[in-house]
């Protein structure tokens, strides 16, 4: 017959390994880890803090509109790259492509929607080619940018001037990423841009 404290001693050692086995600090890298199995809400609060650095953003091809949360319909209306003297904008000798961009914004809700008095807060992006390079946002021509209104009646319709410049050989995979307030409303990616320039 086995020994009682040997049993018990073994029951211990058996327990401690399986306590050891569930750790949570033995949980998988965030290498190991599949992003797309975010979108299960269990998965993502199981590993929250990887799912948060992970979060994809909804993209929109550059021939559709976007819906924001706050009601309002976002369009590019058109997009045209040239080539141009680089000493007539405000950037480096090296980015002589300039891409400019018209955006529609519709208020599609029944109030009035005030914007963002800290132009920091509207996002306007351009990147390109394979890896994503970022395009320079302060070319702006020397005549001046067009700006967001104060504020945008329900119904009402406004466009904007965005101006990028970006080194030439870049012009695939152009990704446009606006966000006329991003205290309230989360990003619009529009892809694939390139396939609207005139």
């Amino acid at each position: 017959m086995l020994n009682t404290r040997l049993s018990v001693g073994l029951f211990v050692a058996a327990g401690a390994l399986v306590l050891a086995a569930c750790d949570s600090s033995a949980a998988p890298d965030a290498a190991s880890l599949d992003p797309t199995k975010c979108a299960d809400p269990n998965f993502a609060s199981a590993h929250k803090d990887f799912c948060v650095d992970n979060a994809s953003v909804p993209e929109t091809p550059a021939t559709e509109a976007a819906t924001l949360s706050n009601g309002l319909k976002v369009r590019i209306v058109s997009a045209k790259s040239e080539t141009v003297d680089s000493n007539a904008y405000d950037s480096g000798p090296t980015e002589n492509v300039v891409v400019t961009i018209a955006t529609e914004i519709t208020n599609t809700g029944n109030a009035t929607l005030v914007f963002p008095t800290a132009k920091s807060n509207v996002r306007t992006e351009l990147s390109y080619g394979a890896n994503h390079a970022k395009a320079t946002n302060s070319a702006v021509q020397k005549s001046g940018p067009t700006d967001l209104p104060e504020q945008l009646v329900a119904g009402g319709s406004v466009t904007m001037m965005s101006t990028f410049t970006m080194r030439a050989g870049g012009a695939d995979n152009v990704v446009f990423r606006f966000n006329p307030d991003s205290t309230t409303t989360d990003d619009i990616t529009f892809t694939n841009v390139q396939t609207l320039y005139k």
